[in-house]
C-alpha cells in the first residue's frame, strides 16, 4: 500500500460520512440560494455572484476544510488505528501525503457539485455568464480549499489527541479569521505598537499591508483580482491609492503565500509525525 491507497482508502471512507453530504449540502445550497437571490435582479451575472462568494467564502472555506482534515491523522492515532495503516508497507510520509490527497478529494467533489449545479441553474436565471472568469475562480476556489486541508492535515499530523487536534484547528480559524480583521488587536496593529510605539522605528505601510496579506484568507482575497476585472473585492488597508505596489504586495504573489501555505504545514505536520512515538 502507497500514499495513492492511503488516498483512495481514506476517500472511500469520507464518501459513507454523513458529514460529507452535509458538507456538499452546505456548498450546493450555498450556491444555489446566491444564484436565486440574484435573479431577482435581471441584469445580474454569474460574475457578480462569484465576487460575493469571495467576501463569505474567507469563512465558509477554512470551517469546511478544518472540519474535513482536522482529524485526518490525530483521530487515527487516538483509537490506535495507526498501528494498522503503519503495519501495512505504509511509511509515514505515505500516510501524510495520502490523507491530504484524499481529504483535498472531498473537498473537489463538493465544490464541483455545488458550481456544476450554479452553472447550470445560471443558465436558465442569470443575464451572463462569462465561463473563462467563471472557471478561472472556480481553480483559485479550489486552490484556497485545498490549502485549508493541508494546514488542517499538517495540524493533525503534529497532534496526539482528537481534542488537541480540535483546539489547533479552532485557533487556525480564530486567528486568521476573526483576529486579523479586528484593527485594535491585528497582527498589523501588534507590529505598529511594537516597532513604533515600543522601540520607535518606523516601518513602511507596505510591511504592514503583507503582514495583514500573510493570512491566507485575505491572500486568497487580494488573487481574486486577478480573475475580475477592476481589481477583485480586496481593497489596502494601510497602503495609500495610489502609491507604488511591490512584488510581495502583487495580485500573483498571493499565489505564492497560498502555496507556501499548502506545502509548509504539512512539512512541519509530518517532521513532528516522523519523530513522534506512536507506544
Amino acid at each position: 500500500m502507497t500514499w495513492l491507497s492511503v488516498a483512495r482508502k481514506d476517500f472511500i471512507d469520507a464518501r459513507r460520512s454523513k458529514g460529507l453530504w452535509a458538507l456538499i449540502a452546505v456548498y450546493v445550497g450555498l450556491l444555489a440560494l446566491l444564484v436565486y437571490a440574484a435573479s431577482s435582479n435581471p441584469r445580474s451575472t454569474m460574475t457578480n455572484i462569484l465576487q460575493v462568494l469571495t467576501l463569505i467564502g474567507i469563512f465558509i472555506i477554512p470551517i469546511s476544510a478544518l472540519v474535513v482534515a482536522y482529524l485526518a491523522i490525530a483521530g487515527e492515532r487516538e483509537s490506535g488505528s495507526i498501528k494498522f495503516l503503519l503495519g501495512l508497507p505504509n511509511t509515514r510520509l505515505d500516510l501524510v501525503v495520502g490523507k491530504f490527497v484524499g481529504r483535498s478529494a472531498v473537498i473537489i467533489l463538493g465544490l464541483l457539485l455545488a458550481f456544476g449545479i450554479a452553472a447550470f441553474e445560471g443558465l436558465f436565471m442569470l443575464d451572463s455568464i462569462d465561463f473563462t472568469v467563471f472557471a478561472e475562480f472556480f481553480l483559485l476556489f479550489l486552490y484556497f480549499g485545498v490549502t485549508y486541508v493541508a494546514i488542517a492535515v499538517g495540524l493533525s499530523s503534529a497532534c496526539a489527541s482528537r481534542s488537541r487536534a480540535m483546539v489547533s484547528s479552532v485557533g487556525v480559524f480564530f486567528i486568521f479569521n476573526v483576529l486579523w480583521t479586528i484593527p485594535p488587536i491585528s497582527p498589523s496593529s501588534a507590529l505598529r505598537f511594537v516597532a513604533h510605539d515600543q522601540l520607535g522605528i518606523q516601518l513602511s505601510p507596505r510591511i504592514y499591508e503583507f503582514v495583514y496579506l500573510i493570512s491566507p484568507s485575505y491572500a486568497f482575497q487580494r488573487a481574486s483580482g486577478l480573475v475580475f476585472s477592476g481589481g477583485g473585492v480586496y481593497h489596502f488597508r494601510v497602503l495609500e491609492h495610489g502609491a507604488a505596489i511591490p512584488f510581495y504586495l502583487k495580485k500573483w504573489f498571493m499565489l505564492v503565500i497560498l502555496g507556501a501555505w499548502l506545502v509548509v504545514p504539512l512539512v512541519l505536520g509530518y517532521l513532528s509525525f516522523e519523530r513522534a512515538d506512536l507506544g
